[in-house]
């Protein structure tokens, strides 16, 4: 379901489908802010959106023109301009085409959402020493908005660098790489590392080989401080990456359609939560939080066989 699908049902079981917008007992910027929660929520307890390699995304908008060119630390990883194509949901599509198609080095490839461009980093084909930094242009009638994405998939560390800060929408680090090395490093809470490595922070340069998140912080401490310029790999469980808005109904919420119902159930607890007389109803509000927990472990169960999963390919004992 796209964003106009969710409130669309939503007002349906509320039975507030009928009069304007200023009419309703929920306005539709009331709506979508109860999705983003529920969307946010469920992404964190269930750690759907799991990613290994985003940069950035940019958000495109028009109804004519094109997309000039687009760039990551001066490369520029399109083949050539991208005429906008029926909408602006077709055109990031055509986008997104055109730079998994074109190989650069460092190499780039791309996924769209909606009006979304999700651009990511290619393991292997090098990196930008100085960091990455996205760009785009876009002329006759089209806009670009880009948004960098600095600490959530990728670090570039500097020599003798100790701190790395990591992207607010990383909710957990479950891989922690250097580009140079063939093992990802051990992470370790502060009180481990000083238990196991009594002068950890007096270290001299040398090569990385731990990492100590602090999540409240929004930082990554490394141990000991790299002797080299070196990419740092991230594996994360993260937040969506951009909010649902008014202004764009067709957009797709990030996590999958499966979980659609259950952000409906959630929006629904938050609406008879509202302080407001008029729809104020904690009976119906713990009614359906009762509901969404129950979702919730549903899928939790649900995630845990699908993870457990047997591979079938593999050939039978009494065969070899």
């Amino acid at each position: 379901m796209n964003l106009q699908d969710i409130c669309d049902l939503f007002y349906k079981r509320m039975d507030d489908e009928r009069g304007t917008d200023s009419k309703r007992g929920f306005q539709l910027w009331e709506l979508v802010s109860y999705a983003n929660r529920a969307e946010r929520e469920i992404a964190r307890r269930l750690e759907l959106l799991k990613d290994s390699d985003t940069i950035g995304y940019i958000d495109l908008s028009g109804s004519a023109g094109q997309i000039d060119s687009v760039s990551v630390t001066g490369v520029t990883i399109t083949s050539g301009a991208v005429p906008w194509a029926t909408s602006e949901a077709t055109t990031a599509a055509n986008l997104a085409v055109n730079i998994t198609a074109y190989s650069s080095t460092p190499n780039y490839r791309a996924v769209s959402r909606g009006t979304l461009v999700i651009i990511k980093a290619v393991p292997q084909t090098g990196y930008p020493t100085t960091g990455y930094s996205l760009t785009a242009t876009a002329s006759g009638g089209m806009a670009a908005a880009v948004t960098n994405l600095t600490g959530l998939c990728r670090h570039v560390l500097s020599i003798g660098q100790r701190h790395l800060t990591l992207h607010e929408k990383v909710i957990r680090i479950t891989r922690f790489k250097p580009y140079s090395q063939t093992r990802s490093l051990f992470l370790f809470t502060k009180e481990d590392m000083d238990a196991s490595f009594p002068d950890w922070e007096t270290e001299a340069n040398g090569t990385v080989s731990h990492g100590v998140p602090d999540y409240e912080s929004n930082e990554i401490i490394v141990r000991p401080p790299s002797s080299a310029i070196e990419l740092i790999e991230q594996d994360v469980i993260r937040f969506p990456l951009a909010d649902l808005s008014t202004s764009s109904m067709d957009g797709l919420p990030e996590i999958k359609s499966e979980h659609h119902e259950t952000m409906v159930e959630k929006m629904m607890e938050l609406a008879y939560r509202k302080n407001d007389v008029e729809v104020r109803d904690l009976t119906r509000a713990t009614t359906h939080e009762t509901q969404y927990e129950k979702m919730i472990e549903d899928w939790k169960r649900e995630h845990i066989k699908r993870s457990h999963e047997k591979t079938t390919n593999l050939t039978p004992m009494g065969l070899m």
